[in-house]
């Protein structure tokens, strides 16, 4: 009841975020009658209604709450989205690394190692040649280094799966003891979050590989910008409390040479970029509103290249062409060009035709029963 109670009606959270603007109530009258299950599931999750409330108030909590609750009284059926569901055998990103012979058997995946580089799926699943990139450069520093193959299991908290998805993230951190691992190095900001408050009391030191980069000076001495493109960052949703991504790629770009250039909205107050909380598998129509948002603040920054240290984010942002180029900073960082433009409507393909019939049906098999 904590929005009944305190929301004073400035309508701070209702003129940033586009659902609240769709919804067209006030937060009290939500928070009063409860939020619908179609509602809930078309929040993002990114915190910005809590970041620009003087009283700090969350309609993200309240939406997730409703999640919740929907899950465990059957009001969404949420076994019809098993395909996103990481601690399943097979769903979306293992089929794509399979069909397109995506296997990290050189990198000495889940071996007991002291160092471990901890990536997150998406950037597994889509950047093969940055992470071996990125784990050659991290294997100057560790000598004993391993790849974690594993998920973060953050699809299962967003869609509502709470105990389902604390018992994978517990599986993953008993893992990660049994492989002896003391030092754990993120790439991914939604893995960093998701992982810090279960290992927080654990003897593994949880790292990103900005920090890593910047300590080690892997990246080389600090360079004049000799003609480097000018640069805008998007900062990821996960990050705008603490702010550890925000800083740590400035830091890191800044030393390499870039020159940088800020959105209006940034590191607190960043913008959703579309694909937070899932809501692209329930209202594709605000994510493209959100993804269309966030590349026109970027170009009206006159940056020529847009980069994120998440690739969920870089991902969404090449759907739109045109201006500015579209990184992730471990590239630049790393001096490894690339681009990321078609990686989605290539994943979509794989669902096409009666092959992508087939492809679907394996997807969708049953694993043994539906584990709320």
């Amino acid at each position: 009841m904590g929005i009944v109670n305190n929301c004073t009606g400035c309508h701070q959270c209702v003129s940033e975020c586009p659902l609240l603007k769709q919804i067209g109530e006030d937060p009290i009258r939500i928070a009063d009658r409860g939020p619908s299950v179609e509602e809930a599931y078309s929040c993002t999750m990114c915190g910005l209604c809590e970041a620009v409330c003087p009283a700090s108030l969350s309609m993200k909590e309240l939406f997730a709450a409703t999640r919740v609750k929907a899950v465990d009284s059957g009001g969404i059926n949420i076994n019809d989205y098993r395909y996103l569901f990481p601690d399943r055998q097979m769903n979306v990103m293992r089929l794509y690394r399979e069909l397109n012979g995506i296997a990290y058997d050189d990198l000495y995946p889940d071996q007991a190692a002291s160092a471990a580089f901890f990536p997150g799926c998406t950037l597994l699943t889509y950047a093969p040649e940055l992470i071996r990139a990125s784990f050659h450069h991290l294997s100057r520093a560790y000598k004993e280094l391993t790849l974690i193959t594993d998920c973060c299991g953050m699809p299962l908290h967003q869609l509502g799966l709470r105990s389902r998805g604390d018992a994978y993230i517990y599986s993953v951190t008993t893992k990660l003891q049994h492989l002896k691992v003391k030092s754990l190095i993120t790439a991914c900001p939604n893995c960093y979050y998701q992982l810090r408050p279960v290992l927080k009391d654990s003897e593994i030191k949880l790292m990103t590989i900005y920090e890593t980069l910047n300590r080690s000076k892997l990246c080389g001495l600090p360079e004049k910008n000799t003609g480097k493109p000018l640069v805008t960052m998007h900062d990821s949703c996960p990050d705008r409390f603490d702010g550890i991504f925000a800083g740590q790629t400035r830091k890191a770009l800044t030393q390499k040479g870039f020159a940088l250039v800020e959105m209006e909205h940034k590191r607190r107050t960043t913008l959703c970029c579309g694909s937070g909380g899932q809501v692209t598998h329930f209202q594709p129509e605000l994510a493209e509103e959100l993804v269309k948002s966030r590349v026109q603040e970027a170009e009206r920054s006159g940056a020529q290249i847009l980069a994120s240290y998440c690739l969920g984010c870089v991902l969404n942002f090449t759907k739109i062409p045109g201006k500015p180029k579209i990184r992730h900073v471990l590239n630049l960082l790393l001096d490894l060009e690339q681009d990321f433009a078609g990686l989605k409507a290539k994943a979509n393909q794989m669902f096409e035709g009666p092959q992508g019939i087939e492809r679907w049906e394996k997807i969708m098999a049953e694993e043994g029963g539906s584990r709320n």
